[in-house]
């Protein structure tokens, strides 16, 4: 299927497609994909790197042995060693998925020091789906057994997280090193903020946090009096993903509402209010009005931290969805900031030229993007919601 067929699906079900994101009535399409596109100006080429999956959204190389861990939205965790899949868990029974922001959101490797190999989980938990959301999400720790699964007796909640709505929760998790640790959350969802998260420091929600996890417990590192000890930046809508690049900056997805996709670019000494729900990208938030033109040159006397880049609901594009900072993979996309966009598959690379940074158009990787990886030898790796990962090389 054309990409233009997938788009102009999207466009006839959600005028607006930041309502991805929303409870408000919209539906979300059915997985497509299409061939891939990429722009004739990079060396690079499209395959199957591995099929027959569900619904995978992050991949992370395990710390020592030579395999892939895989991780899905439905709760099904499994390793590829290049030759096998094994099921590494079925976190399912106790993962919620009434909606399709819920489900098995992060996994990260522990730092431990005693031999044995811990994981900690960022998910929501089973509830019913009548009704109000009663399913909080969770960081919880589990041990991983001799045989290389995990041992569902020994999961241990950690920190919970109320979410007065079913989308917006985020849920990534990021180890840093030395026993150091990023947690994304959403502002808890409906749309436009109703409970003004985003804006309170005090709150978790629509936060970055930051944590250590030691002895079994988790602790916040700051010391600050200025709102949550865990918080480290807040002003975020849903931060699907992020990443850290190797001079400790922090790059952040920011998933918008009906007008703009941004990229935040912050450090990990200075706490940050990126703008939400106040901004949306360079644009202040007004729910009655039409998107406007981008203005980069926004007077800000708020103190809100702008974005290094935007990009618009056109095209068919609806929902950026975070990579990573290129020190690795293709020569062609190292030293930049890599992202896609749900809707349309496009992927970009962020680079700064001459003082500037610039959004170069890569191409598509013929599907619907829900996440980016890295495989067993340094591939780039795209994440579809037809459930295929796609290697782009």
């Amino acid at each position: 299927m054309r990409i233009w067929a997938i788009i102009s699906l999207l466009v006839v079900t959600c005028p607006f497609a930041g309502c991805l994101s929303d409870d408000n009535g919209y539906v979300w399409p059915e997985p497509e994909s299409w061939d891939c596109s990429i722009d004739l100006s990079y060396n690079l080429s499209c395959s199957v790197y591995l099929g027959g999956l569900a619904s995978p959204i992050v991949t992370l190389e395990h710390p020592e042995n030579e395999e892939l861990w895989i991780v899905e939205l439905s709760g099904q965790i499994t390793s590829w060693n290049g030759e096998v899949v094994s099921q590494v868990a079925d976190l399912s029974p106790i993962v919620s998925n009434c909606h399709v922001e819920q489900g098995l959101l992060g996994m990260a490797f522990a730092d431990t020091s005693n031999g044995s190999q811990t994981v900690l989980l960022s998910y929501i938990e089973e509830g019913s789906c009548d009704g109000p959301n009663d399913s909080d999400l969770l960081l919880s720790s589990a041990t991983v057994n001799s045989d290389g699964t995990i041992d569902m007796s020994s999961i241990t909640v950690l920190k919970t997280v109320e979410q007065p709505f079913r989308n917006h929760n985020g849920g990534h998790l990021l180890n840093i090193g030395n026993n150091e640790y990023l947690w994304g959350l959403g502002d808890g969802g409906s749309g436009y903020d109703p409970d003004g998260n985003g804006q309170d420091p005090h709150t978790v929600l629509g936060s970055i946090l930051y944590f250590t996890f030691s002895g079994g417990e988790v602790s916040p590192i700051l010391q600050g009096d200025s709102g949550s000890p865990f918080v480290l930046h807040y002003g975020l809508r849903n931060p699907w993903r992020f990443d850290l690049d190797s001079n400790d900056r922090l790059w952040i997805a920011d998933v918008g509402q009906s007008c703009w996709e941004e990229i935040n670019l912050v450090t990990m000494d200075n706490q940050a209010n990126l703008g939400w729900a106040e901004m949306e990208g360079f644009q202040p938030v007004d729910d009655s009005a039409p998107c406007e033109s981008s203005n980069e040159n926004y007077s800000n006397d708020l103190g809100y931290t702008m974005p290094v880049a935007t990009y618009a609901h056109t095209g068919g594009n609806c929902s950026i969805t975070g990579g990573f900072w290129m020190d690795w993979g293709p020569e062609e996309l190292r030293g930049g900031y890599l992202y896609g966009d749900f809707c349309s598959g496009s992927i970009w690379i962020l680079k700064e030229e001459s003082g500037q940074w610039s959004q170069n158009y890569i191409g598509s990787s013929g599907g619907m993007i829900v996440g980016f990886g890295q495989g067993l030898d340094g591939e780039l790796l795209s994440l579809h919601w037809t459930g295929e990962i796609v290697q782009i090389g």
